[in-house]
């Protein structure tokens, strides 16, 4: 608090070093005193300073008590309030240590939260890490199946087209065993009609002989010791010699027809002997093709798991069938079903393509839609390039060596026939008569062992009456692969061929 000395304690005039001089002390001059009563003593001289001294000390004391006072009144209303603020302020300090108590605890629960979060997190994280790591590994599993899949149906291929140039041999063996058959038959029949002419021709003679014999021996004692005139004697005479004559004629068209007889006999058993090394050929040859043929289903058989489950729907679906025209209207359904699902796919992939807005999405719609494709052209190409609506004559791949016995159209029990049949030749093979793919091999209900070629373009051979098989289904053949061979005699050397356009039976007979 700054004292101000009343006028009468200060003097007319102050030392220089006061800072007044004869300036006064008017209110610039106060405003310049120094702060503090000391420093005011300081500038008065010692006798004045002695009064002066007194008197403050004296206003000092004074102001002391007032001061004092005052302090006194201040110092309990400080004390009443600092009670009062005591309180309220521990009041205070307790709701704030109990609110920052409860931020704690929320802090700590969010940071608690927000651990189990990142845990979470972090373990998804792996999670899909970890799933996606087995979805490459599926993918290259699938891709590295898929190739061999690819390896195997391409060496199935290969040897279904290796097995064309056996067939076709064994099939020509064959042909010229069935020839030689049937000549070896036609040299039976007629070595049969000249003995019988030789038995037939024999017995006219044998009542002559004896006669015959006799007159030539002793012709002129024969006729003149007969009881006869003699004219009658000279005509019986001319008569023996013509019939000796005519038996002449006789002895030597027997003679002949015992030649020719003996020269079919050595004729026979000369293409007896041709024909039994036609069979070891033919054996062996049928052995190559077979043991070809098993090579190519073996292979066939380890085809990608795609194809199995087709071939398994495909097979389920034939065997539930309750007739033929059911069979081949569901293999028909499979195949349009499975060609809209690819279509759809396609659609599906351009769509995506050209909705996708990164490459990244682009590029794997393109691939869905390339495999889609692929996926297209592998099934039109595996189900064979169909046949032309026009063969050209003699075109055909003739399937089996055997006899045309019922044509296309000709009456039968139930009809008009659908198909072909032929009569073979004992276990003849059988050979495809297009390039295709096997949609069904297996034993149908009363056909017996039956085969369902697929050509490609909705063209389907049926082929029925087999002994054995030599393809699986789900097989892709080649033109004049075999296919089975035929049994021996009865039902079992009728194979029965029928050619289907969609569901719908055309005429085979062009295309064999």
């Amino acid at each position: 608090m700054l004292f101000t000395p009343p006028p009468t304690l200060l003097p007319h005039s102050l030392p220089a070093k006061c800072g007044w001089g004869d300036r006064g002390y008017g209110s610039r001059g106060l405003s310049m005193l120094p702060v503090g009563i000391f420093a005011l003593l300081a500038c008065i001289p010692p006798a004045q300073a002695t009064t002066a001294k007194k008197n403050t000390t004296h206003t000092t004391h004074s102001a002391t008590k007032s001061t004092s006072h005052h302090a006194s009144g201040h110092t309990s209303r400080a004390r009443a309030s600092s009670s009062g603020t005591r309180s309220s302020s521990t009041a205070a300090r307790t709701a704030s240590t109990r609110a920052e108590a409860e931020a704690e605890r929320s802090v700590k629960q969010a940071q608690a939260a927000l651990a189990a979060t990142q845990a979470q997190r972090a373990a998804m994280d792996k999670q899909k890490a970890e799933q996606a790591a087995a979805v490459m590994a599926s993918r290259a599993k699938n891709e590295a199946a898929q190739a061999v899949a690819v390896q195997s149906a391409a060496k199935a291929s290969a040897l279904s087209a290796a097995t064309v140039s056996a067939t076709a041999q064994l099939q020509t063996t064959e042909q010229q065993v069935a020839d030689l058959d049937s000549r070896i038959a036609d040299l039976r029949k007629e070595q049969a009609s000249l003995r019988d002419a030789l038995t037939e021709d024999a017995k006219a003679l044998a009542p002559v002989l004896p006669l015959a014999e006799r007159l030539s021996l002793y012709p002129s004692d024969t006729l003149l010791a007969a009881p006869v005139p003699q004219g009658e004697a000279v005509t019986g005479f001319l008569v023996l010699r013509g019939l000796s004559r005519g038996l002449e004629h006789q002895a030597e068209d027997m003679r002949a027809r015992q030649e020719k007889l003996t020269a079919l006999d050595a004729d026979l058993t000369a293409k007896l002997a041709a024909l039994g090394q036609l069979q070891e050929t033919q054996s062996r040859q049928r052995d190559q093709v077979r043991q070809q043929a098993l090579k190519a289903r073996a292979a066939q058989q380890q085809a990608n798991a795609a194809a199995r489950a087709a071939a398994v729907r495909l097979q389920s679906a034939t065997q539930k069938a309750s007739s033929l025209q059911d069979a081949v209207s569901r293999l028909d359904a499979l195949q349009a079903d499975a060609e809209s699902a690819l279509q759809k796919e396609i659609a599906a992939a351009e769509k995506a393509h050209q909705a996708a807005r990164d490459e990244a999405a682009r590029r794997r719609a393109q691939e869905r839609a390339d495999a889609a494709r692929r996926k297209m052209a592998a099934m039109a190409s595996a189900a064979g390039p169909g046949l032309s609506d026009h063969p050209p004559a003699g075109g055909g791949t003739r399937p089996v060596v055997g006899t045309l016995v019922s044509t296309w159209g000709s009456a039968t029990e139930s009809g008009p026939a659908t198909g072909i049949t032929y009569r073979t030749a004992p276990s003849a093979s059988v050979r495809t008569p297009c390039s295709g793919r096997v949609d069904f091999a297996g034993p149908f209900r009363t056909y017996g062992q039956m085969v369902i070629l697929n050509c490609g373009q909705h063209y389907r051979f049926v082929m029925a009456g087999f002994s054995g098989l030599d393809v699986a289904t789900g097989q892709g053949l080649s033109k004049g692969a075999p296919i089975g061979h035929m049994g021996s005699s009865g039902s079992s050397s009728t194979l029965f061929i029928q050619l289907r356009h969609g569901q719908k039976p055309v005429n085979p007979a062009p295309f064999l």
